[in-house]
């Protein structure tokens, strides 16, 4: 089963760049908890609450794209090392960063995604290490 939970969290981030309106949703419960990492930004419940907020973000940006550099196969868990890559509206500069997800999976679906600064960070939330 929890192969078949990171193919499922690989789906989520291909669907997200092929159609990040409506692909991703496909893989979210309905009640989706998305908890950030930055103190700024309140956590959200729904996958049309956590696509809305993703959506914000990325139109803020010329381009925005989240790619998984690695996933790591948890059970219920797969904790997700992740790229973005953003070019901003007022120049050509390529803005770069690396942050971490845990993502927990209940019947197929993506119950809830916690945002961490770092994979180490992410597997230690989730009960693991390096």
């Amino acid at each position: 089963m929890s192969q078949t939970n990171v193919e499922i969290v690989r789906a989520f981030f291909a669907a997200a760049i092929d159609d990040p309106e409506a692909g991703p949703q496909a893989y979210l419960s309905r009640d989706v908890e998305f908890i950030p990492f930055t103190r700024l930004a309140s956590p959200s419940e729904g996958a049309l609450s956590f696509l809305g907020r993703i959506s914000d973000i990325a139109d803020q940006f010329e381009d925005y794209e989240v790619q998984p550099e690695r996933l790591a196969d948890a059970g219920d868990l797969v904790i997700a090392d992740l790229r973005r890559q953003a070019r901003s509206r007022r120049g050509p500069a390529l803005i770069t960063d690396q942050f971490a997800q845990v993502f927990t999976l209940r019947d197929g679906k993506i119950t809830r995604i916690e945002s961490l600064p770092s994979f180490a960070e992410a597997l230690e939330a989730a009960g693991l290490s390096e």
